[in-house]
């Protein structure tokens, strides 16, 4: 991989917060498509386009590429539309999403209005993060989990004894092999300001943290006299993050504090059994380079849920008002995933337990929300419909790839029409990786970025895989095969990354390694070819009639698309994979990942110049 390469087409992590995301949307907001009662604004075109990895066409320039994503959007809102008439936004699946989704946004608005609009950065603070941001402390710690320990250690060295002679037999030792230099910001707030009016040769006096006692030694300091805009930025970054923790945590001890919520001890210790026997019978089943030894999403806790012999209309959750079943405790898991380090009975169980409370207090937070009315939030509102639109445009789209049948006869029809000459798919060969995670897709881009071969990074955390459990290089194999995996591919240029995209029950990432154009082929028995001629025309069929539905619902709606707005929008073309980090915990893709899906838009203009008089 070239240096070259990386510049032009790695694709970035970034991780907003939904300032950020409502920054985003309050541009100015004027409509660049409209088709009956869908539209697309300059303002989510934007979001969407920017938080979105494109695939580098060569032959594709920026206002090409603007028109691709922007038909793509138009299908997909036409597409939900139509799914809502045919009652798919009623599937019982699409509700229990959207409602998982939609609490996270609730607790997160709580978020906002509590903890992170409440942050206030006070002169003294800024003043006193100026004087530490030019400072480079050079040094080394003891450490002790018993005070008694601590404070002899301390009396040792205030009657002059050697603090290197004293560390060298401990254990934390073995951390330090060199002396580290630390920066404002690198280190708790209480052991900061301990160092930081120190010179070197002084010790400081013990500092109690939550795991523990410290005392460090100042080995050597450095100034700068001259700061810069950059200095200055992190400064007030590292004091809105200690300010937020400081508000999050007291709201945390006040709105929680005197609570308590049960549940049912015989249905919790029949969910653990499940569990730890799904574990243990599929325990070869897992990776064991993964950052968790067993890490369990949709697909898994749907295996498990079906193996419950206990009533999922139980109450689980005893919350005096609308108690929580323990069906819908399980969709949380599904969507949520859950991860164990051992397959040891007593870790799943603390593991489940620490789940089951983080979901009564998650719960606390939503009805809190719910009660203050936060679901009737513009922001919110917006952002649920984007997450709407995508599922329900998928849900249809499957509908229609699973009635894209094709017989016999039409094979033998196509072979016959086509005297016997088949034109091949091209072949594609790929490395790809498969994580439930979004915080290892961050190591992953890191160590990219770090020139680390994606193809190692690979084999390093071997997760499971579509290609099979220990196989992340592909063979060849013709881009009609694999239905998401070969589109992907088929449009990617050698070398190249792509992803993460949301995938079955991860995300994925691919690189093309190669690829071999398709060849037209004399076949002479038919059943030779009777596999790949119906591969060949399913896509087809697919293609075809979501090209035709697409394009009836344009003209039926009479689409109108502003081009000249869409032109005028200077948009960021870095390939960027954009998370979004929510109040109270969780992160998702800040948008949905939106496949490309512009064919349609040809065969609308062809229909439109027939029905013009």
């Amino acid at each position: 991989m070239t240096l070259k390469f990386f510049r032009e087409n790695f694709i970035l992590l970034f991780i907003v917060n939904t300032i950020l995301i409502n920054n985003v949307m309050c541009q100015n907001k004027k409509v660049i498509a409209k088709a009956g009662g869908i539209e697309v604004t300059s303002d989510e075109f934007r979001l969407r386009y920017e938080f979105t990895p494109h695939p580098q066409k060569l032959d594709f320039n920026e206002i090409e590429k603007k028109k691709e994503f922007l038909y793509t959007l138009i299908a997909e809102k036409l597409l939900a539309e139509e799914a809502i008439r045919n009652g798919l936004n009623n599937e019982k699946e699409y509700l229990e999403l959207l409602n998982y989704l939609r609490e996270i946004y609730l607790r997160d608005a709580l978020y906002l209005v509590e903890v992170k609009n409440k942050v206030v950065i006070s002169d003294s603070l800024m003043n006193d993060g100026l004087k530490k941001i030019g400072k480079e402390y050079y040094i080394k710690f003891i450490f002790s989990t018993r005070s008694s320990e601590i404070d002899s250690i301390f009396t040792l060295l205030k009657n002059g004894a050697d603090f290197d002679s004293l560390l060298i037999n401990r254990p934390e030792a073995i951390e330090q092999p060199q002396i580290k230099k630390i920066t404002f910001g690198e280190m708790h707030p209480s052991l900061e300001n301990e160092i930081y009016y120190l010179l070197p040769g002084m010790i400081t006096k013990p500092v109690r943290l939550s795991e523990g006692w410290y005392i460090c030694k100042i080995y050597d300091l450095k100034k700068r006299e001259i700061l810069n805009h950059e200095d200055k930025s992190k400064v007030k970054r590292i004091i809105s993050n200690r300010e937020e923790e400081k508000l999050y945590m007291e709201f945390y001890r006040n709105f929680f504090k005197g609570v308590q919520v049960n549940a049912d001890k015989e249905i919790f210790d029949h969910l653990v059994n499940a569990l730890f026997s799904y574990i243990n019978k599929n325990e070869a089943y897992f990776s064991k380079n993964s950052r968790f030894r067993f890490q369990l999403g949709e697909a898994e806790i749907k295996e498990i849920k079906s193996t419950l012999s206990t009533d999922l209309s139980k109450v689980f959750i005893k919350f005096d008002t609308d108690p929580i079943t323990l069906d819908k405790f399980i969709i949380n898991l599904m969507y949520g995933g859950i991860n164990f380090n051992s397959s040891e009975f007593t870790h799943i169980k603390n593991v489940l337990n620490s789940k089951v409370r983080d979901y009564i207090q998650n719960q606390l937070l939503v009805r809190e929300a719910i009660r203050r009315e936060y679901f009737n939030l513009p922001e919110m509102k917006r952002d649920l419909q984007i997450w709407s639109d995508y599922y329900l445009s998928h849900i249809l789209m499957k509908r229609i790839y699973l009635k894209s049948e094709v017989t016999d006869n039409e094979a033998l029809e196509f072979y016959n029409k086509e005297n016997q000459i088949v034109q091949l798919p091209d072949s594609v060969k790929i490395a790809q990786l498969l994580t439930k995670e979004l915080d290892v897709i961050e190591t992953i881009l890191k160590k990219l970025s770090a020139g680390e071969k994606f193809t190692d990074i690979c084999r390093e955390y071997n997760y499971l895989n579509i290609l099979g459990a220990d196989n992340y290089i592909s063979e060849y194999f013709p881009v009609s095969e694999t239905d998401e995996i070969g589109k992907i591919a088929s449009r990617l240029n050698v070398n190249e990354i792509y992803g993460p995209i949301k995938f079955n029950n991860g995300y994925l990432m691919v690189q093309l390694l190669d690829k071999k154009p398709g060849k037209k082929e004399k076949v002479g028995l038919f059943e030779e070819a009777r596999e790949d001629i119906k591969s060949i025309l399913r896509s087809k069929k697919m293609v075809d009639s979501l090209d035709t539905i697409t394009s009836s619902l344009a003209l039926k709606n009479g689409l109108v698309i502003n081009e000249d707005e869409m032109k005028k929008l200077n948009l960021s073309d870095v390939n960027m994979i954009v998370l979004r980090r929510f109040g109270f915990g969780g992160q998702l893709l800040a948008v949905p990942y939106l496949k490309p899906h512009s064919s349609w838009y040809n065969l609308y203009l062809d229909r439109l110049k027939k029905d013009l008089p």
